[in-house]
């Protein structure tokens, strides 16, 4: 064919193309920013009760099954007062590329259910290694002497990870809820060091809590967790220079 007989195409844009705009995301969105709103109220009014570890394992011993699960309800408000606001960016991204509400709405709340069921195992871990710290702590004088060396060793430890070229590129692999468990898996992938400082020195303190929502949070965004995770490392080891000094870090 004789370039005469060639028709230019105009090219076509999303919207030509019926290419799915912000109004499938928007219910997905709503839901999750009012669970998570829902939570910090509760939060924040204390009706969630007290999530001291402290106070549940201060025998060195495993809780009662009512303990337990008292701590853990706690422990689900929290997850979703810090876990969910960093999915509502991957939930609005997915809903965009379908013209279905319900669809996306039904992957915002399985995945939900999922971060939570995650982050439950985490807890339930973290209990489980705080009871031998604890028994530790009690047969061990000299380290009972110095309880903040159990919180300088959390936060180096979060900081050393933060500095690590894996912690860079862990927040990309969690940005997409395709698969709700792997979205929740790769969410603990990321972000699992900071709620260990979380259970070490938050769990009392709303401030804090707030302050390592919004590092995760921020650090899940496109572009931004590279270039935030050294600062937050270098942070949280200067914090541990100070945490064996009483009353700085609690």
């Amino acid at each position: 064919m004789s370039e005469a007989g060639l028709v230019a195409r105009p090219r076509l844009g999303p919207a030509a193309v019926g290419r799915p705009g912000f109004g499938p995301a928007v219910p997905a969105a709503v839901a999750l920013g009012t669970l998570a709103a829902a939570a910090w109220a509760l939060l924040a009014s204390g009706a969630a009760g007290h999530m001291s570890h402290h106070a549940l394992l201060g025998s060195g011993r495993l809780p009662g099954a009512g303990a337990l699960l008292a701590f853990l309800g706690n422990w689900q408000v929290m997850v979703a007062a810090t876990m969910l606001p960093p999915t509502i960016p991957a939930i609005a991204a997915l809903a965009r590329r379908s013209d279905r509400w319900w669809a996306a709405t039904r992957t915002a709340l399985v995945t939900t259910c999922a971060v939570c069921a995650v982050w439950t195992g985490f807890a339930i871990a973290v209990l489980a290694g705080d009871s031998l710290v604890h028994r530790l702590v009690g047969a061990w004088p000299w380290l009972a002497a110095r309880g903040g060396l159990v919180t300088w060793a959390v936060l180096t430890l979060a900081g050393i990870v933060e500095l690590t070229s894996v912690r860079r590129h862990a927040p990309a692999a969690g940005r997409t809820p395709l698969r709700p468990w792997r979205y929740a898996l790769d969410c603990l992938g990321s972000c699992w060091a900071l709620m260990l400082v979380m259970c070490a020195v938050a769990l009392e303190n709303l401030l804090w809590m707030a302050v390592l929502a919004g590092v995760m949070t921020v650090q899940r965004l496109p572009g931004l967790g590279a270039r935030l995770a050294p600062v937050v490392g270098l942070a949280l080891i200067s914090l541990a220079a100070l945490a064996p000094l009483p009353g700085l870090v609690h």
